[in-house]
């Protein structure tokens, strides 16, 4: 007669997992997996199963935890419940127009609310958009709903993303004062991704007439190059097929994809004192320190401080632990050591403004060239063969030139733009004690 009995699991049902149990469910995955591969102690057919029924997580849940991991060197962030972070059908080819819109009507003393951003994008792009998607979309993109003098409510970029910027470009125009011999050379890198079906979806048509296409979008390409003033840079170019063909194309990057190819082609091909631009994903940032303070428990922070030798008192609560941790903690990231181990900088963009990287106009300008030659008769491989092309044919040095030319005009709009807000805020135009980083 056996003497097992089932007890019922502790954690409750629908709660998110902390901190220390995602890394608790992911060394059980890692223990399962190892025995997988030697086949010592047990014989586990899916690591993934196993450890979802020796911890009581989802096996989906196990899945996510797993694969952040490996992407991102950092278990998933803490979410809550709903569908908060979904994907909207607003191209990110028009954040530059709005945001030049809300500063252009706001320069007029016009307000702005999303209305008039979904009339701009049907107008110029012919999108269809609801206003609320729309408004998450501008808090995305970090703007905030907040009051004007008058009482009046309208969208104001946050504070945090203006001062974002204008540390970027302050860093921009900081090394173009140096002497030429002094300077960094900017070097712009990105990655981005083709469909086997990607084409154009425009033609010239008679009544009744339409264009045969497959179905769906295929299989997919991901790819990462760096591009300077003079040209891309020789050797850098790195392509796979992606896993999936669905889904945001950064999840089939991961950090050590990233810091391989930033290292072994990257590193080794640039010419002396670059500047690495590039924007802020996850697997750009990550660090020799990736925890995350905010998901750890109060024991678990005050054994960090501990261990890394700074002092704390027993009275903090959990908020004052946080903040000195997030201040001790070291946030440089690998790429910025591998880069200064060389004689080289990186400097990242402000989030959601890809009108300020150059490399952005050679994937349209490539991608493009794709899409004009597509034909059903086009395999996955005639893809990667004429985007290849195209980046040889297309994409000379008088082109970058003019790649450069183009975002050094957003660059100065947004120099004096920032400026000018600030006058405005230094003068009192914005009523006192209103958080302009509240998102409502």
């Amino acid at each position: 007669m056996s003497h097992w009995k089932s007890v019922a699991s502790p954690r409750k049902r629908g709660r998110p997992l902390t901190y220390e149990e995602k890394w608790m469910v992911y060394h059980a995955f890692e223990s399962f997996e190892r025995n997988k591969s030697d086949g010592s102690v047990i014989v586990v057919e899916d690591p993934y199963s196993v450890t979802s029924a020796y911890t009581g997580v989802a096996r989906t849940t196990v899945a996510n935890i797993v694969t952040s991991v490996r992407e991102s060197g950092r278990v998933p962030q803490l979410t809550l419940p709903g569908n908060r972070h979904q994907m909207t059908a607003i191209p990110i080819s028009t954040e530059a127009r709005i945001r030049e819109f809300v500063f252009e009507r706001h320069r007029e003393g016009v307000i702005c609310n999303a209305k008039h951003i979904v009339a701009l994008l049907k107008d110029e792009f012919a999108l269809d958009i609801q206003d609320r998607t729309m408004r998450r979309h501008l808090a995305r993109m970090g703007f905030v709903w907040s009051h004007t003098k008058k009482q009046t409510r309208s969208l104001r970029e946050s504070s945090r993303v203006r001062q974002q910027r204008h540390d970027y470009l302050y860093e921009i125009r900081k090394n173009h004062r140096f002497p030429f011999d002094e300077q960094y050379r900017l070097v712009y890198l990105d990655e981005s991704f083709l469909h086997h079906h990607y084409s154009s979806q425009f033609s010239w048509f008679s009544d009744g007439d339409f264009v045969e296409r497959s179905p769906g979008k295929g299989r997919r390409w991901c790819f990462i190059h760096a591009l300077m003033e003079e040209g891309l840079l020789e050797d850098t170019f790195l392509i796979f097929e992606a896993k999936k063909s669905k889904g945001d194309y950064h999840q089939q990057f991961d950090h050590q994809v990233f810091q391989q190819w930033f290292q072994e082609q990257l590193l080794p091909h640039l010419p002396k004192r670059c500047l690495l631009v590039m924007d802020r994903c996850p697997y750009h940032m990550v660090g020799q320190d990736s925890i995350i303070p905010q998901q750890m428990r109060k024991l678990e922070l005050q054994e960090w401080l501990t261990q890394k030798g700074f002092d704390w008192e027993e009275s903090w609560l959990k908020p004052r632990l946080i903040a000195e941790v997030e201040d001790k903690r070291d946030k440089k990231t690998m790429v910025e050591m591998f880069a200064e181990q060389k004689g080289h900088r990186v400097l990242f963009l402000p989030v959601h403004h890809p009108e300020l990287n150059p490399i952005e106009l050679v994937w349209n300008t490539v991608k493009g060239e794709c899409a004009r030659q597509f034909s059903n008769q086009t395999s996955f491989q005639d893809q990667r063969i004429r985007l290849e092309e195209a980046f040889s044919n297309k994409i000379d040095a008088k082109y970058c030139s003019e790649a450069f030319r183009h975002v050094k005009q957003f660059e100065d709009k947004y120099w004096e733009t920032d400026l000018a807000l600030d006058d405005e805020f230094d003068e009192g135009t914005e009523l006192d004690g209103i958080d302009f980083d509240y998102i409502l």
